[in-house]
């Protein structure tokens, strides 16, 4: 929005001069707070396969990945990185849902990049015994007393870093899509995942309204910023945007805030840009359409929703509807990744979570632009 710094009041043109020099200015300002017009109309969306657990076309016996959910990535060295979250294992031949071998994440990796038939995960960062183990694992405390788990909510590839973010979550609440945070901070890995490091600043405390993050970059030069869509933890904020340096993503005090008006250093003065209920979100550059794709679960239309922006920080689309429960029960999370969409722009593959069958699920979503 603009801000205008005359004075009506002063000697000047006359009344009705200045009343439509105000109302053109109005207009240019009303006009640069609306998105652009929508190129998405509608979208086709169908279940393409099992990424993780016993239907997955990928080993998972000896990585014991019985359940899953999440699936954020990154791009990096020609490979694909998925970071999931709680994950459980076998108990002998049996698949029971929350079941033994509980950690808190898990990093798999593939040089998979064709998801039109699934995606084979290839690599898991594990331990000694050859199971999957976690990039950092929670404490596994019961529900509000301390921390029952560490769960990742965005990675980024920037150079040849890898950085998660994830949110330590103080408890799951009964009703669906609450829960409460501790904090939350950044790992980063400098060694394509093999190993990895805490950041050792807090970026979001347990008020924050960035304890869920989705992470992108884009510009040139010192123009260049990683760019992120924050929400608080569970599923009914709404959702707000920063932006940082590439080299200082681990600096919380580097990072700046939208405020609607442009950009502070406090993160107190950032403005909504899309509103309330807003869940696991997912941020991606669409080439082809050159668009922003933002996706989220919408808890109140239990619905997958996406919307377009021509910048991060928008203005934003209104929605159109990605997914429905009534179609996949207990859907939540749309992660997207630029290797799963199409050169035009018009298809986008996807990591969707199920809660029911407890596992993530490789999606197809044709955008209809008629």
């Amino acid at each position: 929005m603009f801000r205008t710094r005359a004075n009506f009041a002063s000697v000047g043109p006359p009344a009705a001069f200045k009343r439509l020099a105000l109302a053109v200015f109005l207009m240019a300002a009303s006009a640069q707070a609306q998105p652009p017009e929508a190129l998405i109309r509608s979208v086709e969306t169908e279940k393409v396969a099992a990424l993780t657990g016993p239907e997955a076309p990928g080993e998972m016996r000896r990585p014991d990945i019985c359940g899953t959910d999440i699936g954020t990535m990154a791009e990096l060295g020609g490979r694909i990185y998925f970071a999931f979250g709680d994950t459980f294992g076998y108990r002998g031949e049996e698949c029971p849902k929350f079941g033994p071998n509980w950690r808190s994440n898990v990093l798999a990796s593939t040089g998979d990049h064709d998801p039109a038939d699934g995606i084979v995960l290839q690599q898991w960062l594990t331990g000694s015994r050859g199971s999957a183990v976690a990039m950092t694992e929670g404490a596994h405390q019961p529900a509000f007393s301390g921390e029952q788990t560490r769960i990742p909510t965005a990675m980024i590839a920037v150079e040849d870093r890898l950085y998660v973010h994830y949110m330590s979550v103080h408890g799951f609440a009964a009703q669906g899509g609450v829960w409460s945070c501790n904090f939350s901070r950044f790992l980063y890995s400098d060694d394509l995942g093999e190993s990895w490091r805490e950041a050792e600043e807090v970026f979001g405390d347990a008020e924050a309204g960035f304890n869920m993050l989705a992470l992108a970059a884009a510009g040139e030069g010192q123009d260049r910023y990683v760019y992120a869509i924050g929400t608080p933890c569970g599923r009914f904020g709404g959702a707000r945007a920063a932006r940082v340096a590439p080299n200082a993503i681990l600096d919380s005090g580097a990072w700046e805030y939208f405020t609607g008006d442009g950009w502070s250093g406090e993160r107190g003065e950032a403005g909504e840009v899309i509103p309330e209920p807003v869940g696991e979100g997912s941020l991606v550059w669409n080439e082809g359409l050159g668009r922003w794709l933002y996706s989220y679960l919408n808890e109140h239309s239990a619905a997958l929703e996406l919307r377009e922006a021509l910048n991060p920080w928008g203005p934003w689309s209104e929605p159109v509807t990605l997914a429905t429960a009534g179609r996949f029960p207990q859907l939540y999370g749309a992660y997207m990744t630029p290797s799963f969409i199409s050169t035009d722009g018009r298809t986008v593959y996807f990591v969707m979570s199920q809660f029911g069958p407890y596992n993530t699920f490789i999606m197809k979503a044709t955008l209809g632009l008629e």
